[in-house]
């Protein structure tokens, strides 16, 4: 572990990288509930009332899944309670936790690093514009605990390494910082995956290695022990592990099909952790090309992928710094890979969040290896141009976050804004029109979901809303061909098959709709038997 900065130049960068986190993210406190704040929070009997704070612990944070965040739930009532219902509490809290969030990065960094390369990796962390979905949205409220959580832990673990050991006071704060994070989020679970990269990449204990493994193992024992009961308990109270509805595109793919499938990912990955320059909040086919059949993305996933290793390998023993970042980002993407299990999401930036702290240190790594090359020279231009560039990064990031910040302000703009940033990601259409359906808004409503049909026939969902349209307006002659195709291409379908048979009742074609519910007997449908009995009458 590298040496640390004068603590009068620390509470000078502690100062500038809180700075840079509030202008950064304080246009999010004028933000009322977008999107996903709707069911989680204003839609959750769960969050009206402290006096329910019991059944907290025992239900789902996700209305459509089972996500346990009893943690993160329990502080969604607290905020409730303080402003009646108001969104204020819920993004002040966000912008103070980010603020705390930035100064962990920065401290952790600056026990690892160089006082230049500990400021830059905090700038960059606080200016970071994929930061923007998890801090101006209410529910990112969840990364923000875990990371907070998780950032304290692997910084008191380190500092303890250095000196003092870790008595069994020190191993129980470490459980309990554990325990933390995965109640706040199921990031959480990777947090002594995180702490064992750390002991391998900057502790140096020249202790022999059998003493140095008898110094860590009660550690990583009571962290797995933390681990397996938070598996447990998500069990006894949801009877199973698995907790989200399986993304469409992933669904029937085995583990090596998901692996190659999520190649295509990668490439965003990067893009939003290295130059976050677009943002979006919906990625996914077309846009994202999400298949087992390998193609242009998924060759450069592969690319990418080989580059990290690649620069793994080289860090291993000349920037264990770098080596650390970059294992750590990799850690952190590993809940949200898909690869483990498939999930509900195939990319999301909040999910970057605690991957980006990885990015973040390993820049201050390699900002580290220049300033002291250039330090070392008669002419430091190289170091000048390199803090000029570091100012240029931080100056535009914070400008792009404060700017996008403001696309989360209200539900209207923000899904007026979605289908305009993901043009190519056809639920950005679908989930717009859902909105403006809601809203009352038809024609806005017709002209998302034909986008989305247009852009992606593989979700039923396509045909059911754009279909419903018409059939609400009772213009069920339009509606028959759009739901007839989606059936041909979803024969299981049965909100399909249901709003089908009704149109055709209703432009009076009895013949056909009896066909198609005897069709749905026949495919063990039983939902339809009663209204096949009525027809055939």
């Amino acid at each position: 572990m590298s040496g640390k900065p004068g603590q009068g130049g620390a509470r000078g960068s502690y100062a500038l990288i809180t700075a840079l986190a509030l202008a950064a993210a304080g246009g999010g406190l004028r933000n009322g509930f977008v999107y996903d704040d709707i069911a989680a929070i204003v839609q959750n009997p769960l969050v009206h009332s402290l006096a329910g704070s019991a059944r907290i612990w025992t239900s789902s944070y996700w209305p459509a899944g089972l996500l346990y965040r009893p943690l993160t739930i329990q502080l969604f009532a607290v905020e409730w309670w303080l402003g009646g219902g108001a969104a204020w509490p819920f993004h002040l809290t966000n912008v103070v936790l980010y603020a705390i969030v930035a100064g962990l990065v920065y401290r952790l960094a600056r026990r690892l690093t160089s006082g230049e390369g500990a400021l830059a990796a905090g700038s960059l962390f606080a200016a970071h514009p994929v930061h923007v979905e998890v801090v101006a949205n209410s529910v990112g409220q969840s990364e923000l605990l875990a990371s907070s959580a998780i950032l304290l832990g692997v910084d008191r673990y380190l500092a303890w390494r250095e000196r003092g050991g870790l008595g069994v006071g020190r191993r129980a704060a470490l459980a309990l910082l554990c325990a933390g994070a995965i109640a706040a989020k199921e990031t959480g679970y990777v947090f002594p995956i995180l702490l064992a990269a750390a002991e391998v990449f900057v502790v140096a204990d020249p202790t022999p290695r059998r003493d140095r493994r008898r110094a860590v193992v009660p550690v990583f024992a009571l962290l797995l022990a933390v681990t397996v009961i938070g598996l447990l308990v998500r069990v006894v109270v949801f009877t199973e592990l698995k907790g989200e509805t399986v993304s469409l595109p992933l669904r029937g793919l085995g583990a090596g099909e998901r692996a190659i499938a999520m190649l295509a990912v990668v490439p965003q990955w990067a893009r939003l952790l290295l130059w976050p320059a677009h943002l979006q909040a919906e990625y996914g086919p077309p846009g994202v090309p999400i298949s087992a059949s390998p193609g242009v993305a998924h060759l450069l996933g592969a690319g990418w992928i080989a580059a990290a290793a690649a620069l793994l390998a080289w860090a291993w023993s000349r920037a264990p710094v770098v080596g650390l970042g970059v294992a750590w980002a990799a850690i952190a993407l590993l809940p949200v890979s898909n690869l483990l299990t498939a999930t509900g999401v195939l990319l999301a930036e909040r999910n970057l969040f605690l991957p980006s702290v990885g990015a973040a240190l390993a820049a201050g790594g390699l900002v580290t290896i220049v300033a002291r090359r250039g330090a070392g020279t008669s002419r430091p231009v190289g170091v000048l141009a390199l803090r000029g560039a570091l100012l240029a990064l931080g100056i535009a990031g914070v400008l792009r976050s404060a700017g996008r910040t403001a696309v989360w302000r209200d539900q209207a703009g923000f899904f007026e804004r979605l289908e305009r940033d993901a043009p190519r990601a056809y639920r950005a259409h679908l989930v717009a029109g859902k909105y403006f359906l809601s809203a009352g808004r038809l024609p806005a409503a017709e002209s998302a979901f034909s986008s989305a049909r247009a852009l992606y026939r593989d979700d039923p969902a396509v045909y059911e809303e754009l279909g419903q349209i018409y059939r609400s307006r009772k213009r069920c002659d339009r509606a028959v061909p759009i739901f007839t195709e989606g059936l041909g291409r979803h024969p299981d379908a049965i909100l399909l098959r249901s709003r089908l048979i009704e149109c055709l009742l209703a432009v009076g074609d009895t013949g056909r709709a009896r066909t198609l519910a005897r069709e749905a007997v026949d495919r063990g449908q039983s939902e339809f038997a009663a209204a096949l009995r009525r027809l055939e009458r």
